[in-house]
């Protein structure tokens, strides 16, 4: 970072921006970006630092009558959409481990999972959606999910989380929390910090008794935002679909053609032609016309003419291109 005194005020220039003014006249970015794709890409990504996962399984029923209100239902998925806890004694605890500080102890206990059954005919039609929750883990021997080898009472993970856990907002003593990624509009993304996801497989669907044994897969994982430098293979091309018309118009021109597309460059100086070889002028991007581009006068449709006319001619013996001026 470069400092200089603006007015009284201390001005703090980026590395890039201060790298770009020392390194000649060539190109100031800040007026006149590169345009195009950058070879290398510098990005904030969640990586994961550490995972485990477990199996469980547990039959329970679904909360409806197949056979009396579904009478044509003969098959079923099924989706894990939520997962509820709370936190502390017989419930889902986060410790620290004397002497490893960079590893923690995750029990997990009485976690309630609510899942998305759709239920199918013989022709594999979709018949009808429900939404049972059964409780996986359970703290209490008597539950009915309970089974001492595949439902226990919890399990203990052991975890490297160097960056340690997220925490409450509120309260004057934050705790420690695990966020769940799922499949609802509040929990469908990850959080910086320890994650819990579950994933789901019907082992057995009875119809006569309305029960399903289920067996589900917890992962945890300690996931943390990281800036990288990754290489990249450019941008994202967008399939387009097409308006047929018999109308010549520019309009009908620009609708059938390419998508528009933004096309500044993102700052690589370490690989910009503009930093390491002599300058030359700038004959294309310079001037505001970056983040419009489409190749919109090179589709062909069927029944509209395109290319020159019948009175353009194309050019005889061009001259070639002069060589560029050196400088700006």
């Amino acid at each position: 970072m470069a400092k200089c005194k603006c007015g009284g005020r201390p001005r703090i220039v980026s590395n890039v921006v201060q790298s770009i003014k020392c390194g000649g006249e060539c190109r100031d970015f800040c007026s006149n970006p590169a345009c195009g794709d950058a070879d290398v890409l510098s990005i904030q990504a969640p990586l994961i630092f550490d995972e485990i996962g477990i199996n469980l399984c547990a039959n329970f029923p679904l909360g409806v009558d197949i056979a009396t209100t579904y009478p044509t239902v003969t098959n079923a998925s099924i989706k894990v959409l939520n997962a509820t806890y709370t936190y502390g004694t017989d419930n889902v605890l986060i410790e620290s481990i004397t002497g490893r500080q960079n590893c923690y102890v995750v029990t997990l206990s009485n976690i309630t999972l609510q899942f998305a059954v759709n239920l199918y005919d013989a022709a594999c039609r979709l018949v009808a959606t429900i939404y049972p929750t059964a409780v996986f883990l359970p703290s209490d021997t008597t539950a009915p999910t309970y089974d001492e080898d595949t439902n226990p009472t919890s399990v203990e993970l052991e975890l490297f989380a160097p960056y340690g856990f997220s925490y409450t907002a509120g309260g004057a003593t934050p705790q420690p929390v695990i966020n769940f990624v799922g499949f609802l509009d509040t929990n469908n993304f990850t959080r910086q910090g320890i994650n819990l996801s579950a994933m789901a497989k019907i082992l057995d669907f009875s119809t006569d008794d309305s029960e399903v044994t289920v067996g589900v897969t917890l992962v945890l994982q300690s996931l943390y935002f990281v800036g990288y430098k990754v290489n990249s293979a450019g941008k994202i091309e967008v399939p387009k679909g097409s308006i047929m018309s018999p109308d010549n118009t520019d309009c009908m021109r620009f609708v059938a053609g390419d998508l528009l597309d933004l096309e500044i460059k993102p700052l690589n100086l370490e690989e910009d032609i503009y930093y390491k070889k002599p300058c030359k002028k700038v004959s294309t991007c310079a001037s505001g016309n970056c983040g419009t581009n489409a190749e919109d006068d090179t589709v062909v449709i069927p029944g509209l003419v395109t290319g020159t006319t019948e009175e353009e001619e194309p050019a005889q013996n061009p001259e070639p291109d002069p060589t560029p001026d050196q400088g700006v």
